[in-house]
């Protein structure tokens, strides 16, 4: 992930927007609230990898 991400020095307000989206986007088309925490909960552990870089 750091290796995609790098050059791109996303910033926090980067990642929460698409993780709001990624949230969204899952609601919109019927996946549970249970599911999409355990999708944005494998997400949120690629923060450090994608942050900064």
């Amino acid at each position: 992930m750091a290796k995609a991400h790098e050059g791109m020095n996303l910033q926090p307000e980067h990642f929460n927007a698409i993780a709001k989206h990624l949230h969204d986007a899952l609601a919109h088309f019927g996946v549970s609230e249970r599911e999409i925490d355990e999708a944005l909960t494998r997400v949120a552990a690629l923060r450090d990898d994608i942050l900064y870089k």
